[in-house]
């Protein structure tokens, strides 16, 4: 039996539906925007990336799971009843719809990757004497889940690549899904938001990168990097022999020259 959170397809059934139902796979896959990828979806909207398995198995999932994913391509409920497809163009959460507009209406190569991003187990440090647990992510520089559209501004730029935030560290500034346009060569300034590559050393292959963080870069020495998260907010210092790239993420204003 359903528990009461449970999307059960029946409930959208129509006359067709009772006699011949569609399962809730199906349904999803009728309203995917053309040209994007199940697992370019998942990591938009958020969820377990075995979402669409489990799916598959179980023929239901809950309905706050279902909104996720709907408003992650910008679907309604009432559309996705109806079966209506999202349509065929980058959508973005609610937060960064507006700086998308600026795309609209041009015909701008999606060529930009976005990289694979996963949430990871909290960063343990010892900041001033007090340990603080520092939200971060996994970054595959090799895993490109998706491609992006690129902006006028960044036409000829080769080594810029995206990610999907993950986590509710920098929330509001940035939320869990939003995508950013990362910078791999502009010398980050105070003040900028950043990913930053940590390494440490590695019996193999004398050191790789274990981890990485976005966060917002409050100041830096010849000796450290501090950092600062909004949630819970907190600033810390990182030493720079272990941070081994950092790359500065691009202001929506700049991407769209308002």
């Amino acid at each position: 039996m359903l528990k009461s959170t449970d999307f059960d397809v029946s409930a959208i059934a129509d006359n067709t539906l009772m006699t011949d139902p569609i399962s809730l796979y199906e349904r999803l896959l009728a309203v995917k925007p053309e040209g994007l990828s199940r697992n370019a979806w998942i990591a938009r909207a958020g969820v377990n990336r075995n979402f669409f398995t489990d799916v598959r198995k179980r023929g239901n999932a809950s309905h706050e799971i279902i909104e996720k994913m709907l408003d992650a391509i910008g679907v309604t409920w009432a559309e996705f009843e109806a079966g209506a497809q999202a349509p065929s163009r980058e959508v973005q959460p609610a937060s960064v719809r507006a700086p998308y507009m600026a795309f609209r209406g041009q015909e701008r190569p999606r060529d930009i990757p976005i990289l694979g991003t996963a949430q990871c187990a909290d960063l343990h440090l010892a900041d001033n004497g007090e340990a603080v647990d520092i939200e971060a992510m996994e970054l595959d520089q090799d895993d490109v889940v998706d491609y992006v559209r690129r902006p006028l501004t960044l036409d000829g730029r080769q080594d810029v690549y995206a990610i999907y935030y993950r986590g509710v560290s920098m929330a509001p500034r940035y939320e869990p899904g939003e995508l950013g346009y990362v910078d791999p060569r502009r010398p980050p300034a105070t003040g900028d938001y950043v990913v930053a590559q940590l390494r440490r050393p590695d019996a193999v292959e004398g050191e790789r990168i274990f981890t990485v963080i976005a966060k917002r870069l409050v100041r830096q020495t010849a000796n450290f990097y501090e950092f600062e998260q909004f949630n819970p907010p907190l600033t810390f210092k990182l030493p720079r022999e272990q941070v081994a790239h950092l790359h500065r993420i691009y202001p929506w204003d700049e991407l769209v020259s308002f």
